[in-house]
């Protein structure tokens, strides 16, 4: 009986600690139907033998013998308080957000909540019927709003497809509720929707989702979906909501009449004609199109009460931008719009040069000084590359007065170094001493090539009181002649032959 009594609590021990091992790994790694019949079987096992050793030992106790607490009694009882403790602290583990399946598991079963459409026809409930249906749950916040997009499909008959959105708004305490709703009738009958998730946004006015619903009462969405869906070759529909957005072009653009910012207030203009005499319209605007088909079916962009900017508005705010960001720059940086390069000595000092003309991929440049961080300028160099044209390499101030320029050709076969004295009041090219060259890279020979061949001169380096310049062939080229200067430009020395990364010698 002893004997019997022994094994039913090897078996019973060792069943259990399986059991526990595998518990373990379906927390932290997920997969129930792999591991749901072992721990059936397992815990079934350690069942059964724990009630055939507590049988035994019931019996064995009943004939006389005494099961003894000896040494082997003590190490399975350690071993059993052992696993429980190791097991389960990594099961604990895995519950924490966010370390294994089992945290997620616990997240999906909080937050996760699925919502009956009830309303599912956008004709006839429109986007109040899925907001009704999921008040109904959540008592959805009175002022929402959406952190990248509102996206619904729907059918020629108005039935809603699908739906997705992450909305967020305040409740009655001020607390911040969030929703991301996702809705799929091909996948599901009912409205996903998980509830206080991380926004991660500002309660940007610009992203208020009640100005959509104000557009789509007035759209004329049912009659565009019934002409497009007349001839039976297009069946489904979206609209795309992205709160406010920008238009340079009036291509499918809808103005509706309207109070769509809620201030009582309807503000009137004639803005597809002003949008098409340039600058941008900017509103709350909800797009009605054929997914996939954009290119071949132009969608309509309903908007209301858009602001209208004009040309020179925009640039002046562009230019704005451009020279803060150039303001953060250690060196030049350039306007892609236009091609004006810009150079901050200080917050206040600063240079650029501006395109006067342009013709063939070459420009004229005009020179213009700020000392009050770009509010004004004032031209103080009319022809700063001495009628010379190209495309500006770089511009560059070592202090108030001392700085160079550079200019390519278009095709950056070879550029110039011109440099200044008296802050950009004039400037002097650069002239390299070529004849004092005494060595040429290998490729040189091979192609052969003289000093004079290298005039693609890099934009200087300084360091400390040292400027050098590194000449190649051309832009392309990463071997070439080095030249230095100490006196500012003034007098420049052949050092040798250096590559423009010296990692690639």
């Amino acid at each position: 009986m002893k004997k019997a009594y022994q094994i039913c609590k090897a078996i019973c021990l060792a069943s259990y600690l399986f059991f526990m091992y595998l518990l373990c790994r379906l927390c932290r790694l997920g997969g129930l139907n792999r591991y749901l019949l072992p721990l059936a079987v397992s815990g079934s096992v350690s069942f059964l033998f724990c009630v055939l050793w507590v049988f035994f030992r019931i019996r064995a106790k009943e004939e006389g013998e005494r099961p003894g607490k000896g040494i082997l009694f003590w190490a399975e009882i350690l071993l059993f308080i052992l696993g429980t403790a190791y097991f389960g602290g990594k099961i604990v583990y895995s519950a924490t957000p966010y370390h294994g399946a089992l945290a997620w598991k616990l997240d999906e079963l909080q937050r996760k909540k699925e919502v009956t459409l009830q309303h599912d026809n956008f004709f006839t409930d429109g986007v109040e019927g899925v907001l009704q249906d999921l008040d109904e749950i959540f008592s959805l916040p009175e002022e929402l709003y959406i952190s990248n997009k509102f996206q619904m499909t729907f059918d020629k008959e108005g039935k809603i497809l699908s739906l997705y959105t992450f909305m967020y708004g305040k409740d009655e305490n001020g607390e911040t509720k969030t929703f991301l709703v996702d809705y799929d009738s091909s996948a599901d009958s009912k409205i996903t929707v998980w509830e206080d998730g991380e926004a991660g946004a500002e309660y940007n006015d610009d992203m208020k989702l009640s100005p959509m619903l104000t557009i789509l009462e007035k759209a004329d969405c049912e009659e565009w979906v019934n002409e497009l869906a007349a001839d039976g070759t297009e069946d489904t529909f979206e609209i795309l909501y992205y709160g406010k957005r920008s238009f340079s072009s009036a291509e499918g653009l809808v103005y509706l009449h309207g109070d769509v910012d809620g201030d009582g207030e309807e503000q009137y203009g004639n803005y597809i004609d002003m949008l098409r005499a340039g600058g941008e319209l900017k509103g709350y605007e909800v797009s009605l199109h054929v997914p996939g088909k954009d290119s071949e079916i132009t969608p309509v962009r309903y908007i209301m009460e858009p602001e209208y900017i004009s040309a020179s508005m925009l640039r002046q705010a562009q230019e704005e931008q451009q020279i803060e960001e150039a303001k953060q720059e250690t060196s030049w940086s350039v306007d892609q719009s236009d091609g004006t390069m810009y150079f901050f000595l200080t917050e206040n000092l600063g240079w650029r040069l501006v395109v006067r003309d342009a013709a063939a991929g070459s420009r004229y440049y005009e020179m213009d000084k700020t000392e009050d961080g770009g509010t004004t300028w004032n031209r103080i160099n009319t022809d700063p590359f001495s009628g010379s044209i190209g495309v500006t390499e770089g511009l560059v101030f070592f202090d108030e007065q001392f700085g160079i320029a550079g200019l390519t050709g278009a095709s950056q076969s070879y550029s110039r170094l011109y440099v200044t004295r008296d802050g950009g009041m004039t400037f002097t090219e650069i002239q390299m001493p070529t004849d004092t060259v005494t060595e040429l890279p290998e490729l040189a020979e091979e192609l052969d090539f003289t000093a004079a061949d290298y005039d693609y001169l890099c934009m200087p380096e300084l360091d400390g009181e040292q400027l050098s310049v590194l000449a190649l062939t051309e832009a392309s080229e990463t071997e070439g002649i080095l030249y230095q200067s100490e006196d500012q430009g003034e007098i420049w020395v052949y050092v040798g032959i250096r590559w423009l990364n010296p990692e690639e010698n």
